[in-house]
């Protein structure tokens, strides 16, 4: 889709990349001693909630867990498109606590406020 800006005898235009529901990555910052071998998108993944057009187009976006929107605003070459957009399969980092036949597991690239109590057979 292509939006088009009319100032004065001049035409702009000006692509969308994403549309409203796609899921995306988004880049993470990289310090000055870090490996370059390691993955510049994050683990998570989000929903774009809303574009602004403007020159560039601007994303907002959501987390698809909960359902909150992100604080800030992205551009294009700060998201990347997921091809399978499987929101509730995640990596687990490690198993915190063991209670009877449920475990607590800290999930890979999410925050520790996203600890959760997952059954054994769920984990594989």
């Amino acid at each position: 889709m292509c939006l088009e800006y009319h100032f004065l005898h001049i035409t702009i235009v000006a692509l969308i990349k994403f549309k409203v529901g796609d899921y995306v990555r988004i880049s993470k910052y990289k310090g000055t001693f870090e490996k370059g071998y390691t993955p510049i998108w994050s683990t998570k993944i989000f929903k774009i909630r809303k574009l602004q057009n403007t020159i560039p187009t601007i994303y907002l976006i959501e987390d698809t867990i909960r359902g909150q929107p992100i604080l800030g605003e992205f551009y294009a070459q700060e998201l990347q498109k997921t091809k399978n957009p499987n929101i509730y399969s995640y990596l687990v980092e490690k198993v915190l606590r063991r209670k009877g036949n449920k475990v607590l597991v800290k999930w890979l690239g999410l925050s520790s406020t996203e600890n959760s109590w997952i059954d054994k057979s769920n984990i594989l």
